[in-house]
């Protein structure tokens, strides 16, 4: 997972998504993963996957680096799916149902600042939760550099080249152990820091307001639509023979996506 790449396109994007409320974009996941645990048809959850990638694309998101990260719940879901699914129908459900609810997540991460994610958390949490975050936030980017200076010195030093798969896993493994080491005494120092300068809590981050009111409603509208064709297909008889019908709007929302998408650029 390139964190760096999440935070880069969060804090530098200058997208549709990324002129609307934090707390609008907030309450828009709430209601997609809302929809996502609605849905118990594999074909609803494909076509929202697919709209949801569209819309994404629509707003010229860095697709490239979000789908891979939204595809990591499927191996987990794959696992969970074979051991526990009664039919193929239902593990494509369990494995449709965590990627879409992984990409909804991912495209908020990439259009709003970690610190603008969590500051509606700190109002909420007791204040050393909050302040915690925000820590965890800084220390993943020093944990990220250290660790790419571990990779490059073992390649200096080690010659090992793309072409030693092995040597170079070996050499990953140890560099692993290598940063779980220093991210002990990494948070042992910060931990000492905060105590020297009189830290007694209270880390806030001001939330953003809203660059772009349309912005918010477009969000806020699209995943109320959403979360509404979940339900009616839930909970309607008459609608569950046309579950296709969501599965060819997603592709069509797709399509239309990647065409604004590459006309915007």
């Amino acid at each position: 997972m390139d964190v760096t790449a999440v935070d880069r396109s969060a804090v530098l994007g200058d997208t549709l998504l990324h002129r609307a409320a934090p707390a609008s974009k907030l309450v828009a996941a709430g209601l997609l993963l809302g929809a996502v645990v609605t849905m118990d048809d594999p074909l609803v959850a494909a076509g929202l996957a697919l709209s949801l990638t569209g819309a994404a694309a629509a707003v010229r998101l860095p697709l490239r680096q979000m789908l891979p990260l939204a595809a990591y719940p499927a191996l987990f879901a794959l696992v969970f799916a074979f051991a526990a699914a009664p039919g193929p129908a239902t593990g494509a459900l369990f494995v449709l149902k965590a990627v879409t609810a992984a990409l909804a997540v991912v495209t908020l991460m990439f259009s709003t600042p970690y610190p603008q994610v969590f500051a509606p958390i700190q109002r909420i949490t007791p204040t050393i939760v909050g302040d915690a975050l925000l820590m965890t936030y800084r220390s993943l980017f020093i944990l990220a550099d250290k660790f790419a200076d571990l990779q490059r010195a073992i390649r200096l030093r080690a010659g090992i080249s793309a072409r030693q798969p092995v040597r170079a896993a070996r050499a990953t493994t140890r560099a692993l152990g290598g940063l779980l080491l220093y991210s002990f005494d990494l948070s042992q120092r910060e931990y000492d820091i905060l105590r020297l300068r009189g830290y007694e809590g209270g880390l806030r981050v001001s939330v953003h307001t809203s660059r772009d009111r349309s912005a918010d409603g477009a969000a806020l509208a699209y995943a109320t639509l959403v979360l509404g064709v979940a339900v009616a297909f839930r909970v309607l008889p008459a609608l569950a023979g046309y579950a296709w019908i969501a599965t060819l709007a997603g592709a069509l929302d797709l399509t239309v996506g990647l065409l604004i998408g590459r006309r915007t650029r």
